[in-house]
């Protein structure tokens, strides 16, 4: 019987990851290929056949073929979505526009805002109302909304997004106006906010819908490409998508909810690092995923990852469940540049995958990290992507020399030293965001690294933040791709129930919850999941009557009886405690939201793991000369192939492999585990 393969394929700004794992055995197979941004489905497709061909293995073969794409970030961040158009309620056009009264920058009175992604003549008013109680006061006049929806045929706009007043608690009339639109537009994307986003708080709702419609058309097209082009490449999976709140969704839920993957990548990430905590029994740990435009960071506590529903994306609000990333501009494209104060800054801007950095030869022509990498002799020339890549070093010289060596006075070794400090400035306080700002000391946490950059920047990091130890995993190049495959199929369902806690009766929330689990099993139960594999987890926001904004708390109960109203309440001030340093037990507490997340268990990923126990340590391939703090160090160069587990290297070391690179900082130890991963002790220090 032939093997059954699954695939993970993550697109990245600068390469496309393509992760092939073997049901039978585990083994995985990986492999990168440079992306190509202007028609993403290209590398993907390149990718598959690439790695098809490594293995000998027919497309027919693969069972499960999950993908994070880039799709709809990128045409939020380059504003190249689709021209929407807005129905809401008479009344509440400029909503989009007014936002909230917080400013992005207090202290820079230059900063803007960007602009509404729906300009105010695609803006329309529906003559309607709904209450907050969900009581229709005005009827929604059918002969003014077709006028609207005819309005907008003739502008020809083809994604429109519906969010009328109050519809959270009362969808019929964006129902009605939905049903005009299929009559008089069938050929239109409708977005509707009580489908997407039945909550309150109308600016976040607004733009979120906003932002589905503003990518939906551009998502859905991709979608529909590339499952022709696997159809055609003979595959027989469905395509799967990964979500920004690290759950899949089919390719159907993805073209109708586009907003859902704007964090499609970075949440595959999230994912390795909670199976690498899982299988150490690592508590605590924060990830950097350091790829080649941007590096995203999260953490994990007591094996928990961090969501939120408050999201911003290129400075558009987005309320949706999203793991909680914090995306910087710091990566291996990361380009290093001077101010007009005369200080070296590094970022945000990137060469990205085209033209790339400068030693690619691919028309770049501003010094980038990667540049500075292979200046310092920690990135090989001669055995980038195991050599199928050529790296032209005397470039890279050549462009930190004249761009910022010679304009600072300085050496080109301590020039690019220089540029490797600042981004990794940047990256602390990347860290420090997730950690310290929300009540965690990052010392209590042990640092992975991963992502094509991250390994070479990720000891120095962990030293500097006095975090104990750097983990690296077996291929932290295509960790992504790898943690999508351990993902589940993931629905998220909201209600909006406002009600001081006082007041709340545990019945009328058991309800809400049975209702929204009713509709997420129906839901599961559609995508071929059976009851035994359906996950239902619940959870409530709750608010200090007279806050503006709430927490999320878990709901552990099966039944009236079980639903204590007072533990909630000591829940959430329990968490409030840690997150904001207080709590006020005197204050009354009011609900706000109820939610349920819904989870179908996929097969478990085999995982692979040393066998023996090997007090051998493997051999240098080569001596290079490689700087480190402001001086040459002749320094052993392993492959990682060659590492077992138990093997133990001092450094300095650079350890070389097809996804990645690891550089082990002189007096740093690194050793190999059970499961293939390298741990590096970052603060005890030994001599080499």
């Amino acid at each position: 019987m032939d093997s059954l393969y699954r695939i993970g394929i993550d697109t990245g700004g600068t390469f496309t990851d393509v992760c092939l794992v073997n049901e039978n055995n585990g083994k995985i197979t990986v492999t990168k290929i440079p992306s190509t941004p202007g028609n993403p489905d290209l590398a993907v497709i390149q990718g598959l056949k690439k790695i098809f061909k490594i293995e000998d293995i027919s497309p027919a073969n693969i069972r499960f073929l999950i993908h994070g794409t880039t799709v709809a970030t990128n045409a939020l961040l380059e504003h190249k979505g689709a021209e929407a158009a807005l129905i809401t309620t008479n009344g509440f056009e400029d909503v989009l526009h007014i936002g909230r009264q917080k400013r992005p920058d207090l202290y820079d009175s230059s900063v803007r805002r960007p602009p509404p992604l729906v300009p105010k003549n695609l803006r329309f008013g529906a003559v309607e109302r709904i209450l907050f109680d969900g009581t229709i006061h005005k009827k929604l006049n059918e002969e003014k909304t077709i006028e609207i929806i005819n309005e907008i045929a003739n502008q020809n706009i083809n994604s429109i997004a519906v969010c009328l007043l109050h519809s959270y608690k009362n969808p019929v009339h964006e129902q009605k106006i939905n049903k005009l639109i299929e009559k008089l537009l069938p050929q239109a994307y409708v977005t509707l906010s009580s489908e997407i986003l039945p909550e309150f708080r109308e600016y976040e709702r607004i733009s979120t819908v906003a932002v589905n419609a503003f990518v939906m058309p551009k998502v859905s097209r991709y979608i529909d490409k590339l499952e022709s082009e696997l159809k055609s490449l003979g595959t027989l999976s469905e395509l799967y998508i990964m979500q920004s709140n690290s759950g899949v969704i089919t390719a159907e839920a993805a073209r109708k909810t586009s907003a859902r993957t704007i964090l499609s990548g970075p949440a595959g990430g999230v994912l390795k690092s909670l199976f690498i905590s899982k299988i150490k029994k690592e508590y605590n740990i924060i990830s950097i995923d350091m790829g080649g435009t941007s590096s995203d960071i999260s953490l994990i506590a007591n094996m928990q990852p961090k969501f939120t529903t408050e999201s911003e994306i290129a400075g558009y609000p987005i309320k949706l469940p999203m793991a909680d990333i914090n995306t910087i501009g710091a990566g291996g494209g990361s380009i290093a540049w001077i101010d007009k104060g005369g200080a070296l800054r590094v970022g945000p801007a990137s060469a990205g995958a085209a033209p790339g950095p400068v030693c690619y030869n691919r028309g770049g022509s501003k010094p980038t990290v990667t540049d500075a990498n292979v200046v310092l002799g920690r990135l090989n020339p001669d055995h980038f992507l195991n050599g199928e890549m050529e790296i032209y070093p005397d470039r890279a010289y050549r462009v930190i020399k004249e761009k910022i060596a010679e304009p600072l006075n300085m050496n080109v070794y301590k020039a690019a030293e220089g540029i490797i400090t600042v981004v990794n400035a940047n990256m602390q306080r990347g860290i420090r965001k997730v950690s310290v700002e929300r009540g965690y000391d990052p010392r209590q946490f042990c640092l992975f690294s991963f992502g094509g950059a991250g390994p070479v920047h990720g000891a120095q990091l962990a030293e500097q933040l006095n975090m104990p130890k750097v983990i690296v995993p077996a291929n932290p190049g295509i960790a992504s791709a790898i943690g999508m495959l351990t993902a589940d199929v993931r629905h998220d369902y909201v209600q909006t129930y406002l009600s001081e806690a006082g007041d709340t009766k545990a019945g009328v929330i058991l309800t809400v919850f049975r209702s929204l689990e009713a509709e997420a099993v129906s839901q599961l139960r559609q995508e071929g999941f059976s009851k035994a594999n359906i996950i239902l987890e619940r959870k409530v926001d709750l608010r200090y009557k007279g806050q503006a904004y709430e927490l999320s708390v878990p709901v552990n109960c099966g039944n009236i009886s079980q639903l204590d109203i007072s533990n909630i309440r000591l829940e959430f001030d329990r968490k409030h405690s840690r997150i904001y340093g207080f709590e006020r037990k005197e204050k009354e507490v009011e609900f706000v939201n109820i939610r349920v997340v819904a989870l179908g268990k996929l097969p478990v990923l085999p995982s692979q793991h040393k066998e023996c126990y090997h007090e051998l340590n493997p051999r240098a391939t080569e001596i290079r000369k490689v700087f480190f703090n402001g001086e040459f160090y002749n320094t052993p160069v392993y492959r990682r192939e060659k590492f077992k587990y138990g093997n133990q290297i001092k450094g300095p070391a650079v350890i070389e492999q097809l996804d990645s690179t690891t550089v082990i900082f002189p007096g740093q130890v690194a050793e190999t585990d059970f499961y293939d991963n390298i741990i590096i002790n970052s603060i005890i220090r030994v001599k080499s």
